[in-house]
């Protein structure tokens, strides 16, 4: 083994995907990230307190904003599951500075969009938008997920030029 390099503890990715099925964000507590994994079971409560709320409302037109809560706290919780797997995967399989680095990118992406979100969420609160503006605007989380890959293939391209 390279001392070089500070390696961690292998972790099983089937047993991290099992504990945040439980218990959402708590795989990741068990790979050792546990920011993420804080940030993961907030934001899950979060989701739930928004689609509560929005089912105890009393206002008529409230179907479409309960799917909307209900559909992005499903899609949420299969997300955590699948990305304790992958976190623990990584775990024991590269240096602890690699990890490190990827985290921190996974985790700026990540804020970014739950940053946006947040500002979605405040001008509906505010009635500046609807939440059926906010289902038509879905399509820029594509644009935002292409224009990431064409500058992570840009950056690729150009150190592999140096």
């Amino acid at each position: 083994m390279d001392e070089n390099k500070d390696y961690t503890e292998k972790k099983n990715p089937g047993l991290a995907a099992l504990i945040s099925g439980l218990f959402p964000g708590s795989g990741l507590f068990y790979v050792g990230n546990y920011t993420k994994g804080f940030s993961y079971m907030l934001l899950f409560a979060l989701l739930i307190v928004l689609l509560v709320f929005s089912a105890d409302d009393g206002r008529q037109s409230m179907e479409m904003e309960i799917i909307v809560f209900a559909l992005l706290l499903a899609g949420f919780y299969v997300f955590q599951i699948i990305d304790s797997f992958n976190e623990a995967k990584k775990v024991g399989v590269t240096s602890r500075s690699d990890s490190e680095e990827f985290s921190s990118e996974s985790s700026l992406t990540g804020s970014i969009i739950i940053f946006i979100l947040g500002i979605l969420f405040m001008l509906r609160n505010l009635d500046v938008i609807s939440y059926k503006s906010i289902i038509k605007l879905w399509p820029l989380l594509i644009i935002g997920i292409g224009l990431k890959m064409v500058i992570e293939y840009i950056v690729v391209k150009e150190n592999e030029d140096e």
